[in-house]
């Protein structure tokens, strides 16, 4: 296309403006914004470590998923932000340097994307298990058990990724770009990867966590409907808190990880079909509108491994009142969990937030606690109080637990009565064997003795005959 035509073509000037904006605007959305969630990411990271740690991730296996997910979250960032900020700010791509660098590069951002995505499954599937098995929880989940079961995944999803060291990389038919190294590596990455890549990453993970919100959303209902009628009035209160911030949490969690996750692995099917074609058309509004889908897409996947921290503080009062002492400098808040905390394996059915923190409310035990720095005469009243109301918890906890028992035994005696119920079955068909057995018996030796008697009546005429034989013979004899 000329000049000339460019120019008296007004349609077309349009479209290439709108193309320059486009790409404008990519171009400056990625020298801006992956500052900013680097930025932000790595903070929060690094304070979510800080106050796990503090918390006592060796106890609590759940929060051991939480601080490898913070981890992985921040190798993400590390790895995938800096090349694209680089690339678009100082026009340099560093995957270019080296050819191991470019494979390196794509096994770790996939393979950690990945990890970041089976973590929030395997918290999912722990907290379920905790709200359904109480009992079988302990003996399930150990925090060595939790760290083998991250290593076989991460271990998995190493072998499915293990690809790019074969099919990507640097040579001449790249055109010294870092991708596809073969005609059929660059059609198994744009036609068979990126589905892996869809299921993988956003659409299996996302269908478990949905799966388990759901099961524990309705096991927390039924507790709040059964438990309303013997708890007492303000833990009532605190019950339909929990409820209500466990559904809220389950939702935002659940829709802002497909949001994040499942676009970016749409557009690189879309992108498989379709950018080829334009880029070999000339259609440059189509390349630029791809272009930024892809930003677009890219910066918005690149969000959901730094907020996790964000919500953390805002919807879990101990995550939260841990981080002010990280930041004031304060010693653990852990000698005060009997203020701030529900005792670690309870299955109470309201204490588990997003990734399976407990929650807890601002009851009066925790002004009370607060108080004790400003009034140290009160010291031992308020200590009192405090060990009162720990006692009417793990009463109420004890009570669940009791209920639970009962449960499960009544269903022991239905497995029973229902094993019960098979044996008689059994019983009774044998009886009906031996009864058919017996009439068979029966007709065979009822066969038996008629056959006997035919024969004893064929024997008694064939002995009539021989008698009648002789005497037949002695009159002819004495006739001559």
């Amino acid at each position: 296309m000329n000049i000339t035509t460019a120019t008296c073509d007004p349609a077309t000037n349009e479209t290439a403006a709108i193309s320059f904006m486009q790409e404008t605007v990519s171009n400056w959305l990625w020298r801006t914004v992956p500052l900013i969630i680097l930025c932000t990411g790595l903070l929060g990271n690094a304070l979510t470590v800080r106050v796990l740690t503090r918390l006592g991730t060796a106890r609590q296996p759940t929060l051991t998923f939480l601080l490898f997910l913070a981890i992985t979250d921040t190798v993400v960032l590390l790895t995938g932000l800096p090349r694209y900020w680089i690339s678009y700010t100082f026009d340099n791509d560093i995957l270019l340097i080296s050819n191991a660098g470019c494979k390196f590069y794509y096994f770790f951002i996939y393979s950690s994307m990945q990890f970041s995505s089976w973590i929030l499954v395997g918290v999912s599937v722990e907290r379920v298990v905790k709200t359904y098995f109480p009992f079988r929880y302990k003996r399930l989940y150990t925090t060595k058990r939790v760290k083998i079961v991250l290593v076989i995944t991460l271990f998995i999803l190493i072998l499915v990724n293990v690809h790019f060291f074969f099919t990507n990389g640097i040579n001449d038919f790249t055109a010294g770009n870092c991708t596809s190294l073969t005609q059929e590596f660059s059609w198994f990455n744009e036609y068979v990867f990126v589905y892996v890549d869809l299921g993988v990453l956003s659409i299996v993970p996302f269908a478990i966590i949905l799966i388990s919100n759901v099961f524990l959303v309705r096991k927390l209902r039924k507790y709040q409907k059964k438990r309303s009628s013997m708890m007492h009035e303000r833990y009532v209160q605190n019950a339909n808190r929990f409820s209500v911030r466990m559904t809220k949490m389950l939702l935002v969690c659940t829709i802002y990880f497909l949001a994040a996750t499942a676009p970016i692995s749409i557009y690189f099917v879309v992108d498989s079909y379709l950018l080829h074609g334009f880029e070999e058309s000339g259609d440059k509004a189509s390349v630029a509108k791809m272009h930024l889908a892809k930003t677009t897409t890219y910066l918005f996947n690149y969000s959901n491994y730094c907020v996790n921290f964000y919500l953390y503080t805002a919807m879990n009062d101990r995550f939260s009142h841990e981080l002010r002492s990280v930041l004031c400098c304060k010693s653990s808040g852990r000698r005060w969990s009997s203020a701030y905390s529900i005792r670690e394996g309870s299955s109470y059915p309201g204490e588990s937030s997003r990734h399976g923190l407990e929650l807890e409310s601002e009851t009066t035990a925790t002004v009370v606690s607060d108080s004790i720095n400003s009034h140290p005469s009160h010291f031992k009243l308020e200590q009192t109080y405090i060990e009162q109301e720990q006692s009417h918890i793990e009463l109420e906890q004890s009570h669940i637990e009791l209920e639970q028992s009962h449960i499960e035994l009544e269903q022991t005696y239905i497995v029973l009565e229902q094993s019960h119920i098979e044996l008689e079955q059994s019983h009774i068909e044998l009886e009906q064997s031996h009864i058919e057995l017996e009439q068979s018996h029966f007709k065979r030796f009822s066969t038996h003795v008629l056959s006997h008697r035919a024969l004893l009546a064929f024997a008694g005429v064939l002995q009539c005959d021989i008698c009648n034989h002789e005497k037949h013979m002695l009159q002819c004899t004495h006739t001559m």
